[in-house]
Order: C-alpha cells, then sequence, then structure tokens
C-alpha cells in the first residue's frame, strides 16, 4: 500500500456491531484502492466510554500503524472536499445526505486521504472488486468471513474473559445451541395490510390497535379491515424443538437485552439456559439508559463476549434484522443447516420478527367454489322436493 494513501473510517451508526459490520466494507474498499485504513470511533460512540481514545482500539487491535493524527498533515489532500487537517475529528451531521459520497467517487479520488463514514454493503463493493485482490470471485457471505479472519482481532483481555466462560459452562455441554432473542419494540407495530395506495405502514403507536379498559376486560382491536395480531419472537420457540429433537441439544445458550426474555426462557428451557451476567434493559427501558461513561466499555466487552461465545456453539438461531446476530453469522463459517437467522415474511418483502404486525387476514381462495357447492345443492334439493319448505336453504 502507498504510504501516503489513507482510508479514514469514522463510525455509520454509533452501534458496536452496526460499526464492525461498516468497518469491514470500508476495509474491502482500502484494498481495492490499495490505501491504508485508518479506524476512528470518536469519544462519543456508545460503547466508547472514555475520554480522548479511539473506541475502536478498546475492543480490537489496530487494523495499522497509523492513527487520525498521522492524517493531519497540512500538505495532504482530502475526499469529500469539506475535510482538511483542522476538521478531521469534528463529526459530519449531513453525512445522511451522502454528498460527495458515491462509492464511484471515493474509489476513483486520488485525494491523499478518503474519509469513509457512510455504509455499503460487501454486496455494493463486489462489481469494483479486481481480479488480483482475495476476495475476487467470493460471494457476499464468503467476503465478509474472510475480512472477519484477515482484520477483527479482539482484545486480549477480552477473550480471557470468552475463554474463562467456555471452559466453566459450556465446553462438556456440546451440542450446544446459541439462540439471540432481542428484546420486543413495545412501541412500534407493523401494520401489513395495504391501503388504496398500496402502501405498507409502521406504527409506533401500539396503543392505537387496543387497550385495557379500567374493568380488566380482554383485549380488544378495532381493525381496518380484516387482520390478526402476530406477536413478537413467536417463531423462536418451533425452530429451538427441531433442533432439540434431532441432535439432543444439551444446553442453550442466550442472548439477549431483555429481563423478561431471560425469564421466559429460565421458565420454559429450565437448566438447559446459560447466559452470561451482563446489563439488560426491562420493559420499555430506553436502550441509551446506562451508568456513568467509564463503564460503557464494559457494554461493549459484553456483546463482543456474547457473540464469541455464540460463535464456540454448534448451532446458532438469531434474527436477520440484528447486527449481532448477523456478526455472529460471519464471524464463523457455520454449515448452512446449523444456522437460522429468523424473519417474517408477507407479500414478498421482510419484516423483523421482533416486533409485533398486524397481518391480513389470508383469502379464502375456496368460498367461490363451497358457495357454488351449497347452491347446487340447494337447487338439486328443491327440484327432488327434498327437506321440505321450498324456501329452506
Amino acid at each position: 500500500m502507498a504510504g501516503d494513501r489513507f482510508l479514514l473510517i469514522k463510525p455509520w451508526s454509533y452501534r458496536l456491531w452496526s460499526d464492525v459490520e461498516h468497518v469491514l466494507g470500508q476495509l474491502l474498499i482500502a484494498e481495492i484502492t490499495n490505501r491504508i485504513p485508518v479506524i476512528y470511533w470518536p469519544t462519543h460512540c456508545l460503547h466508547n466510554g472514555f475520554i480522548h481514545t479511539n473506541g475502536f482500539e478498546l475492543y480490537f487491535e489496530p487494523i495499522s500503524n497509523y492513527s487520525i493524527f498521522d492524517l493531519t498533515k497540512p500538505g495532504y489532500t482530502f475526499y469529500p472536499p469539506f475535510w482538511d487537517a483542522d476538521n478531521l475529528l469534528v463529526e459530519d451531521t449531513e453525512k445522511d445526505t451522502w454528498m460527495y459520497r458515491s462509492i464511484g467517487d471515493l474509489i476513483s479520488s486520488d485525494a491523499n486521504v478518503v474519509v469513509g463514514d457512510v455504509y455499503f454493503s460487501i454486496s455494493e463493493i463486489i462489481p469494483f472488486i479486481r481480479k488480483d485482490n482475495a476476495a475476487y470471485g467470493m460471494t457476499a457471505v464468503e467476503i465478509y468471513r474472510y475480512l472477519y479472519r484477515k482484520y477483527i482481532k479482539v482484545k486480549r483481555d477480552i477473550l480471557m474473559e470468552v475463554q474463562g466462560f467456555y471452559q466453566s459452562w459450556l465446553k462438556d455441554e456440546h451440542p450446544l445451541l446459541a439462540v439471540h432473542v432481542r428484546r420486543e419494540e413495545d412501541d412500534m407495530i407493523i401494520d401489513e395490510r395495504k391501503d388504496k395506495a398500496d402502501e405498507h405502514y409502521w406504527y409506533r403507536n401500539s396503543r392505537k390497535y387496543g387497550a385495557r379498559n379500567k374493568k380488566k376486560k380482554k383485549r380488544k382491536y378495532r381493525f381496518l379491515g380484516k387482520g390478526r395480531l402476530l406477536k413478537a419472537n413467536t417463531q423462536y420457540h418451533a425452530e429451538i424443538r427441531k433442533l432439540m429433537n434431532k441432535y439432543s441439544i444439551k444446553k442453550i445458550f442466550l442472548l439477549t437485552d431483555s429481563e423478561e426474555v431471560k425469564e421466559e426462557y429460565s421458565k420454559t428451557y429450565g437448566d438447559m439456559v446459560v447466559f452470561t451476567d451482563c446489563k439488560r434493559l426491562s420493559g420499555s427501558e430506553p436502550a441509551y439508559k446506562m451508568e456513568n461513561p467509564m463503564v460503557k466499555r464494559r457494554r461493549g466487552i459484553e456483546v463482543i463476549k456474547d457473540a464469541y461465545l455464540a460463535a464456540q456453539c454448534d448451532f446458532f438461531i438469531g434474527n436477520d434484522f440484528s447486527s449481532l446476530s448477523r456478526a455472529i453469522y460471519r464471524i464463523k463459517d457455520w454449515p448452512a443447516e446449523n444456522v437460522k437467522l429468523l424473519f417474517r415474511r408477507r407479500d414478498k418483502r421482510k419484516y423483523p420478527i421482533n416486533v409485533r404486525m398486524i397481518a391480513a387476514s389470508d383469502k379464502k381462495l375456496l368460498s367461490p367454489f363451497v358457495k357454488f357447492i351449497k347452491e347446487l345443492y340447494r337447487k338439486i334439493k328443491k327440484k327432488l322436493h327434498i327437506g321440505g319448505d321450498e324456501n329452506d336453504s
């Protein structure tokens, strides 16, 4: 790589595993453009609890021998053009406009420092991979796994925690099933039914569809048309039972951010359930409700620890809409039949399973035929004078 060509990788989402996914895409761009990658997560990232430190390096080993301060040389050129040596540490609050951030422009830039602070999936980058790159010819999943193996090295103290828990609680319990269940989005409900404009809507106010009255009568839902309410996270148990019956699962390693989910699974599966001692939320408690900033690194360690413990299991069931579940799917080269990421599919659309949904009632395809048979039967009875009154239907 050229010594004066850099790709500065800034955060995109400020959620740990989402930003790791973003980093992997940018690392592939760095390989394609022959640039030295430099990752910088600033102090306001959710899991960076220290002042004037690089949040990425709180959890992972450095990707290169350079820091963001090495890129602030006065003679360097920058792209997008609004960056310079003086503002490189500042957050661009307008990055979601994607100005000067098309993937083609970033790859073709001749600037000394290109700043990558927007998300590109591997699938979007694949067309730009040249034949001399190691990722050439791979699928998107294979590329993610290649990038994880090459670049993402967890800090030693975190790996020691992972191995300590594994040796104490999981090592002798194979076959192991890891299950990641995100808590229900209590303030969100998806209405899958279509209106006249043939649109789908996500409603944030679940109370719009029903509430208990003062006499605590059965909940009633007022629908604008026929529909049925699908509860959140209901697909998990059927998938768990399939694996338990087929492979004689000994232990279930549960990953969840919800106290209610932990209690549900402990009650349902008893001593089979194993989980780490980490911060979990109850009810609609906001995800950003943490202790003081100096313990935020602990929260990052907890989600990394869970992910790498899950990767040591034999089977995994997760949430297709979760960056944590996707990370577990990509960290390890799983046999296809051993891993499943769940979602709901309605009318060729995918929806998260940890959200309640109002689903349109299934059409009764046989109802016209049944109606025809009933009418024919009535006419035959009438003609043969069977059944008494001629008005009998």
